[in-house]
């Protein structure tokens, strides 16, 4: 470029009036309908092999671009010029001063005389900069690219003060952008590490700088306290550690936690999560960490797994009637969990070689009880329960799935070592994940599938404690689920005599007779005669001057039913 400004401005003007006059454009225009990227661009195309920063900057048509780029970004043309060149070398994570030198033709000591213009381009989260033993790296944001990319300045994030609910809602989004591939792992650092320096009001924030651990050390600590508070028991499986480090970065750490190495454990504030598919392979959050770090944001943290169990004392009486065959095998199973007896027969069965742990199935047509009947049990046998709704159990990310259900089991185990009496494992409306399994898989779904399946068959054979597993469908059953189930009880709609206890105990202000006229009037579950028991007395609330008798009752069994054939009345028209 060894044009003097004014002949080579007034040859772009030429070139740029030829452009005006097709398109109407004034020249203010026609700079203003160039885009951040077209900027950059034309400045890292003009300076190749030109010398050093502020040599380049000097040479007109540079300074020119250099200048539009700069008022639009509100920086200086050096700023500018160095800035197109550091995104010229986008996606690279390992960006050096010597990349730099080596476009422009110039040494490093050149380009590394501009230190405080870089600077300034970090301040503005134009570029981010990582530093190790040996070099000084920069990288670009994808933030960055994606604001340039859509042709407007980069908008800072005011991460300060945020309450502890608002800084793990940050942290989440920030993991999931970079799972989703959204933000690189050098920009997911830089996010974690504003929301830390920016929050030091909250004892996680202060703490975690206090452990002088390495980045990568501390970004794992991170990521425990973060699915620690999102789920209270989550582990860190090899999939986690894949998803989040680099790839010598993962090997790096998954050698150091199976060899019980890495610092994380050392100072206890990691722990190996145990279980039947875990052995050395999950980790999680140590009681310790998570009583020092999260205590303030958690109040309940001292509780630990418990969170979302539901405690003997808390269930409520509920008089329960099923048929002669059903009532016999819940009386059977309430009395094996009463403790004592419990632990006599679990003692026999491992002198004998045989697994210790008890499943049993509950089946039947939705609103027969079947829940219910397991709080009773708990109530009874003074068990606490771990309920699961399995429907919930299908993530739409891949492997995610299949994490939160062997999840399941680890947080189970955990819960078996807090309590003095085993808890019951509920699987609530566990039809889709017991059906028989799939011999062709056609797609990845009907992989997941087959693989969360296993998981619970795997879990099911090494199991200590008790499961109970609700379903409406039996049909499709897998044999070897129904070869693990120890137990199978069957839970029918009751018949008109049990309809009749059941219209009583509800409504106790109704008379025999009248519970036996809606007995075999309709063949409702119990589930809908608890309904119809609960809009009566909200009704008597509303509408106390209408009273309660057989008419207003049977309106609300009338509307119970969604489609009107269904479930007739028997006996009567």
């Amino acid at each position: 470029m060894k044009k003097k400004f004014s002949a080579w401005k007034k040859e772009n003007l030429n070139d740029n009036q030829a452009i005006q006059k097709v398109h109407g454009l004034s020249e203010e225009e026609y700079l203003k309908s160039k885009s951040i990227m077209d900027l950059m661009e034309r400045i890292a195309e003009l300076s190749f092999e030109e010398g050093s920063p502020k040599q380049v900057i000097q040479e007109p048509e540079i300074s020119f671009w250099a200048s539009e780029l700069g008022q639009r970004l509100s920086i200086t043309p050096l700023q500018a010029l160095l800035l197109s060149l550091f995104i010229n070398f986008y996606p690279d994570s390992e960006i050096q001063t010597t990349d730099i030198a080596k476009h422009l033709s110039c040494t490093n000591l050149a380009v590394m005389s501009c230190y405080e213009d870089i600077k300034v381009l970090k301040e503005r989260k134009y570029v981010s900069e990582s530093k190790s033993k040996d070099s000084i790296e920069y990288y670009i944001p994808m933030s960055t690219i994606m604001a340039f990319r859509d042709n407007h300045d980069v908008i800072p994030m005011d991460y300060s003060n945020l309450s502890g609910e608002d800084l793990f809602q940050e942290i989440y989004n920030a993991f999931r952008a970079n799972y989703e591939c959204q933000i690189d792992y050098m920009e997911l650092q830089e996010t974690l590490s504003a929301l830390v320096n920016s929050n030091q009001q909250l004892t996680l924030c202060r703490q975690v700088n206090e452990y002088n651990l390495g980045k990568d050390d501390w970004i794992l600590l991170m990521y425990a306290c973060h699915i620690f508070y999102m789920n209270r028991s989550n582990t860190i499986e090899p999939d986690d550690l894949r998803r989040i480090f680099p790839m010598r970065t993962n090997m790096k750490i998954s050698r150091q936690l199976r060899q019980n190495s890495h610092p994380l454990l050392q100072q206890n504030l990691l722990e190996p999560a145990g279980g039947a598919l875990a052995t050395d392979q999950e980790w999680c959050l140590s009681s310790r960490a998570a009583k020092d770090l999260l205590s303030e944001i958690c109040p309940n943290v001292s509780e630990g797994v418990k969170r979302d169990v539901i405690c003997a004392e808390t269930i409520h009486t509920k008089s329960m009637f099923y048929p002669n065959k059903t009532a016999k095998q819940i009386r059977e199973l309430e009395d094996l969990l009463m403790p004592e007896k419990f632990a006599r027969v679990q003692e026999s069965l491992v002198a004998h070689g045989m697994r210790k742990g008890f499943a049993c199935l509950f089946y039947g047509a939705p609103g027969t009880g079947k829940t219910e009947t397991v709080l009773q049990i708990a109530r009874k046998t003074g068990r606490n329960i771990m309920q699961v709704d399995m429907s919930q159990m299908r993530d739409k990310f891949v492997g995610e799935s299949e994490k939160n259900v062997k999840q399941i089991f680890t947080r189970y185990r955990r819960l078996c070592k807090e309590f003095d009496l085993t808890p019951i494992l509920l699987l609530n409306e566990a039809d889709a994940l017991l059906s028989v399994r799939l011999k062709e898989m056609r797609s990845s779904v009907d992989q997941m599938a087959n693989t969360m399946q296993n998981i619970i068959l795997q879990e099911m054979e090494e199991l200590d404690g008790i499961l109970i597993a609700t379903t409406n469908l039996t049909d499709n059953l897998d044999a070897a689920f129904e070869r693990r189930f120890l137990y199978k009880v069957e839970f029918q709609k009751p018949t008109a005599e049990e309809s009749r206890h059941i219209w009583q105990a509800m409504l106790p202000e109704i008379s025999e007779e009248d519970a036996w006229t809606l007995a075999k009037q309709y063949a409702f579950s119990g589930g809908q005669i608890e309904n119809i028991a609960r809009k009566q007395i909200v009704n008597s609330i509303l509408f106390p001057e209408e009273g309660r008798d057989l008419n207003k009752i049977r309106q609300a069994c009338d509307s119970e039913y969604l489609n009107k054939n269904q479930n007739r009345p028997i006996g009567f028209c």
